[in-house]
């Protein structure tokens, strides 16, 4: 007797169309890893395209989806300079993420769907800030090797895996 695949869980991941290269390397590994945890990953622009205004496109993939993954990348830098008197210059930086992952976020969150929201160290704001969506934000280094692979994402993404079946379980009734 042979047993059937289980058909894999559609979630939506939001993340910016590109991202550096240190930062794809390790997405790339992260999706191999939805991808043995069951999970079909979906995102307008990858292997989804429209000719439908964006938003409308979104919300449709969303409906098909059991769940979403918000990923926070630095998306623009941007670059405040501080200068007092002729030698003294100090320089900062702050990230933001791309403006969709608040879009797409909320959309999901609208929608009721279980979030995962993961923003890289130097992403705060929005969906990004503690407490918004009733879930905790992962803060993560997510240029760094196997982060998806620690204690601190393992343990709030199996509770995510078990909203997702659980939601899918109910869809199908």
């Amino acid at each position: 007797m042979h047993r059937r695949k289980a058909a894999a869980l559609r979630v939506f991941v939001s993340r910016p169309t590109t991202i550096e290269p240190p930062f794809e390397r390790e997405y790339s590994a992260f999706e191999r890893h939805l991808v043995a945890s069951g999970l079909e990953s979906q995102r307008l622009g990858r292997a989804n395209y429209s000719k439908k205004a964006p938003l409308l496109a979104v919300r449709e993939i969303l409906a098909e989806c059991a769940g979403a993954i918000v990923l926070g990348y630095p998306h623009t830098r941007h670059v405040h300079r501080v200068v007092r008197g002729v030698t003294t210059t100090s320089e900062f930086g702050l990230d933001s993420p791309t403006p969709w992952n608040q879009i797409e976020g909320a959309l999901a969150y609208g929608q009721g769907l279980p979030l995962l929201v993961v923003a890289h160290s130097s992403i705060s704001g929005g969906i990004f800030d503690h407490g918004v969506t009733g879930e905790m934000v992962l803060t993560i280094d997510l240029a760094a090797r196997g982060w998806f692979k620690t204690p601190a994402f393992r343990q709030p993404f199996e509770e995510f895996l078990v909203e997702l079946r659980a939601r899918a379980a109910a869809r199908s009734r």
